[in-house]
């Protein structure tokens, strides 16, 4: 069974407000074999899968981690939770593609900053801050460029350099962050998808998914 079966039936149950033994009652099982299910233990059957999809109302494939959006598909942009809404974008001519890697790059970056903040180191906050922004920055330029008499004076770095800058100041900053990763007076966090899940229920999934584009997407640049 896909290991992210256990993490959302857990979740759906607690977002449908039931115990453990008021699912077990629902769903026909004993208390302990959907615990089991719920850590991972055991692998359900076929059919007890199908009736947990039918009592949660949910997909399938969603209870399989195959997909963000609960009613199945490849889901579309209000598959993800809001964390914010960026104004005045016309939706009719946004792709339904970018819409949904909006939100999911929004709530993954809200996580980050939520851990950053438990962390509470200001070096490390800097250097995380200062990469994405760089990276922001960099990505807005080369999209703003496409067009080549587009005016430069919202800019004060030359276009012709501003490339070099960011990639010296990128691998700088991921340097930077190894270093503090390296050094053992810094405390970090006890992580794990059960944990993240947890303390992030309205955000997890869009992390998770953003996971698993990024290393299909490193997998297929490299043939991983």
């Amino acid at each position: 069974m896909n290991k992210e079966f256990g993490r959302i039936i857990t979740h759906l149950r607690k977002q449908k407000g039931l115990n453990q033994k008021e699912a077990c009652a629902e769903l026909g099982i004993s208390q302990a074999l959907l615990s089991h299910y719920e850590k991972g233990i055991r692998e359900c059957g076929l059919s007890f899968l199908v009736k947990t999809a039918d009592f949660y109302d949910v997909s399938v494939d969603y209870l399989l981690g195959r997909t963000t959006n609960p009613k199945g598909g490849s889901g579309n942009d209000d598959d993800v939770p809001e964390i914010s809404e960026l104004k005045d974008i016309n939706r009719s001519k946004a792709n339904t593609y970018c819409m949904l890697n909006r939100k999911l790059i929004a709530n993954s970056t809200a996580v980050i900053y939520s851990l950053l903040a438990e962390i509470n180191n200001k070096k490390l906050s800097k250097n995380v801050s200062d990469y994405l922004s760089v990276a922001e920055y960099n990505v807005f330029r080369k999209i703003y460029s496409l067009k080549e008499n587009n005016p430069e004076d919202i800019f004060s770095i030359k276009k012709h350099s501003a490339d070099e800058y960011c990639n010296a100041s990128l691998a700088l900053n991921n340097a930077r962050i190894n270093d503090i990763k390296s050094n053992r007076s810094i405390e970090g966090l006890e992580l794990s998808a059960e944990s993240l899940a947890e303390k992030f229920d309205e955000s997890y999934p869009s992390l998770n998914q953003l996971i698993k584009n990024a290393e299909k997407a490193l997998s297929q640049n490299f043939k991983l």
